[in-house]
């Protein structure tokens, strides 16, 4: 007997263009439609250009579609993003979603445990029961002994994985991840995957990933293609 799927995110007929001075608007998604689910892995692929960030930034509310709705499902409740004010998004985004990109996006003036730290602190917890939390996250991610490091003195691999740790410190329901492994050798890309599908399953998270990589591929419970702006295929 199957279980019952428990939809976490739908995206309604979104469509999204891009106006660059003196050329043409570019149509990146049109009339998009997906739903994602509650407690899987989904990755998102196609050819650069296809919309995949585009499509992550919406879902993440770090964007705003030209048309189109996105509902978010939690705890019996439905946020539609549409009906937000920024505001309201903006306090949303930072309990419920995580966020890792393929530049690590870590501050160079601070340390591994004060990057992490940041997002709880505007989610207005005590320092100390921030730092306690990152230093469990830290562990978890495999990067205890860096804590008191700056980005720069880290690996690659290193930043990436406290990068992971910053977008979980909120304890969000969902990871958008964009490219995550893309600037990463064989061996990191798949540790950092190992490490995001132990974090998915251990959290209860649902994690989507927008990758050329077939390593994401392969470790995901629904692959999406994207082309000429919409979901071309589902695997």
């Amino acid at each position: 007997m199957s279980m019952k799927k428990n939809i976490l995110i739908k995206a309604n007929n979104l469509s999204k263009s891009f106006a660059i001075k003196g050329q043409e608007t570019t149509v990146v998604l049109s009339e998009l439609n997906a739903q994602f689910y509650k407690d899987e892995f989904t990755a998102v692929m196609g050819p650069s250009g296809a919309g995949k960030s585009t499509l992550l930034y919406l879902l993440g509310s770090l964007d705003k579609p030209d048309s189109g709705e996105i509902n978010f499902y939690s705890n019996n409740e439905v946020y539609s993003f549409q009906n937000m004010n920024d505001n309201s998004i903006s306090k949303f985004r930072n309990k419920h979603i995580g966020f890792v990109f393929q530049f690590h996006h870590l501050l160079p003036e601070f340390t591994a445990l004060e990057n992490v730290i940041i997002p709880a602190l505007i989610n207005k917890k005590t320092k100390k029961e921030a730092s306690a939390e990152a230093m469990k996250l830290l562990d978890i991610v495999g990067v205890a002994h860096r804590v008191n490091h700056k980005p720069a003195e880290l690996s690659g691999g290193e930043q990436q994985r406290i990068a992971i740790a910053r977008a979980l410190i909120n304890k969000p329901s969902l990871l958008i991840a964009d490219e995550p492994t893309g600037n990463l050798d064989s061996a990191n890309t798949k540790s950092v995957l190992a490490l995001l599908n132990k974090l998915r399953k251990e959290f209860s998270l649902s994690v989507i990933v927008a990758t050329h990589s077939h390593d994401v591929a392969d470790i995901a419970d629904n692959v999406y293609v994207m082309g000429d702006g919409k979901i071309l295929l589902k695997k």
